[in-house]
């Protein structure tokens, strides 16, 4: 028995050996391989408007050994900057990233591998609005006419169907709080504000603005220290439209009155990758009569002395034309630079006739007088603007460089007769002529550059240099002119001077429960 059981125990010891030795020897995979690696796919989502876009769905697939079929590895939604990247996602053969959003049409591409095991960032990408009739029903929505900002008032321009057609001075007529009087001169908080196109100082006056082309117009009346404060009035901001819309675009306008009154305006815009080309031309006439009525009694301690009795016509025209062009280049997608050149040339002429009665205590004719005077002016204004700007990802923080060159000049003319009879028609006295010439050149050069880095919702920081210089030329002659001879007049003046301004500011804002400080 003990050579048998011997025998068994050595069988017994050799097959577990073997069974053991079986279980050693690790499967042959039959399943795809996962690598992970450090790589990084990244973009910015825009509306058609050149906006943020946030909250849209970004979901990434991948297709694995050729396969038809792809799976999603990573999905999230976009930040309320529009940001979304995908990190140390799996290796596959190709990668296919589908971005959609509730009313916008949908947007894919198709990444290979070399891209996607790097850094890859898809700068703006920009998703087309689509519009829906159900049930013949259309939901539309619309800008309020008058919108508060922190520091400012907005009008909106496009709500505003009286100025169509007219000028930014039109437009100005009809917001509160700003008063506009009969010669145009405009004034807010019954003092003369400083009137900026596009956030920078600006030659050009608001009637030699067409209100076509404006988007909307800010009241500042407490500006920060990023603003010039040469004036305690505040800032009338004028914000000019410029489209950016994907593709071609364009907006025409016409518009007539009587008397020979009519204009019209013309704007496109052209976006395709990263260059944004935009152009806007109008032309106005408005032509104006008016009349008035004087009936004057002059007394002396009470008493009657003698009356004067006037009549005027005037009659007015006024042609002015703008052209406006520029570029936008989106370097990427948080860096804009942006060129544009704005021409505006104009011309008035202006005709007075005045009937005059002189009249002694008994209201007997004695002398009667005839004016008229005329006058034109012509002026040509020039307006170079380049801007930078970086936006950093975090909300609200940016970068921003500007450079504005404005020149301008003007040339009047204008002559005044009084002629004097007797009640015979016969002259009463040698007729008085006064003649004004006078022209003026205006150069200003702004350099500002521009640094805010929000802290949280309730705290924010500003920094910035700003360099102005401005330059100007003026000439005035006025001549009597009697018998053909010309005499020069004491109120001929010729002035010319030079300003500038170099400054740098650092502002810190912060708002604690009801109260808002600000330290600069």
């Amino acid at each position: 028995m003990r050579p048998f059981y011997f025998l068994f125990i050595t069988i017994f010891i050799g097959f577990t050996s073997s069974a053991q030795i079986e279980r050693e020897d690790p499967p042959v995979p039959n399943d795809p391989q996962i690598k992970i690696t450090t790589h990084a796919i990244s973009g910015k989502v825009m509306d058609g408007n050149n906006k943020p876009l946030e909250a849209a769905s970004v979901q990434l697939y991948a297709s694995f050994n050729g396969g038809k079929n792809d799976s999603l590895v990573a999905g999230m939604l976009t930040r309320n900057n529009g940001d979304f990247r995908f990190e140390n996602f799996p290796h596959a053969d190709s990668f296919r990233l589908l971005i959609t959003a509730v009313g916008y049409g949908g947007w894919q591409k198709i990444i290979t591998p070399q891209k996607a095991n790097a850094i890859n960032d898809l700068g703006n990408i920009v998703l087309v609005g689509q519009s829906s009739v159900m049930n013949n029903v259309v939901v539309t929505a619309q800008r309020p006419a008058l919108q508060m900002g922190i520091d400012r008032k907005l009008f909106s321009v496009d709500r505003n169907l009286t100025a169509t057609g007219g000028t930014a001075l039109d437009v100005m007529r009809n917001i509160p709080s700003v008063a506009v009087d009969v010669e145009g001169n405009v004034q807010l908080r019954n003092a003369e504000p400083q009137i900026f196109v596009d956030g920078r100082p600006t030659i050009l006056t608001p009637d030699q603005i067409p209100a076509d082309q404006v988007e909307r117009i800010e009241l500042i009346t407490n500006p920060s220290s990023r603003f010039d404060a040469s004036s305690s009035a505040g800032i009338i901001n004028i914000v000019m439209k410029r489209s950016k819309r994907i593709g071609i675009n364009g907006v025409a306008t016409l518009n007539g009155g009587h008397p020979s009154t009519y204009g019209g305006n013309l704007s496109l815009n052209v976006r395709q990758g990263k260059l944004n080309v935009f152009t806007s031309g109008s032309y106005n006439q408005r032509s104006s009569r008016g009349t008035g009525k004087t009936l004057r009694t002059n007394l002396d301690n009470g008493v009657i002395e003698n009356y004067f009795n006037q009549n005027a016509i005037n009659d007015g025209r006024r042609r002015f034309g703008s052209l406006r062009f520029g570029v936008d280049f989106f370097a990427t997608n948080r860096t804009t630079l942006l060129a544009t050149q704005n021409i505006v040339k104009g011309n008035s002429i202006n005709n007075e006739v005045q009937d005059q009665q002189y009249l002694n205590s008994s209201k007997v004719l004695e002398r009667y007088g005839k004016r008229n005077g005329n006058g034109k002016d012509e002026y040509n204004r020039y307006s170079t603007q380049f801007n930078f700007t970086h936006k950093f990802p975090e909300q609200g923080k940016q970068l921003t460089a500007d450079f504005n060159y404005n020149y301008g000049k003007s040339a009047e003319n204008s002559g005044i007769t009084n002629a004097f009879y007797l009640p015979d028609h016969t002259p009463y006295s040698n007729a008085a002529q006064v003649r004004n010439t006078g022209r003026s050149n205006n150069d200003q050069y702004t350099f500002q550059a521009d640094y805010t880095d929000p802290f949280g919702e309730d705290a924010k920081l500003e920094a910035g240099v700003r360099s102005y210089i401005n330059k100007q030329q003026s000439y005035f002659s006025s001549f009597s002119v009697n018998n053909g001879q010309e005499t020069i007049l004491p109120l001929s003046n010729n002035y010319a001077f030079r300003e500038q301004v170099n400054a740098g500011y650092v502002s810190f804002s912060n708002k604690e429960k009801t109260f808002s400080t600000r330290w600069a």
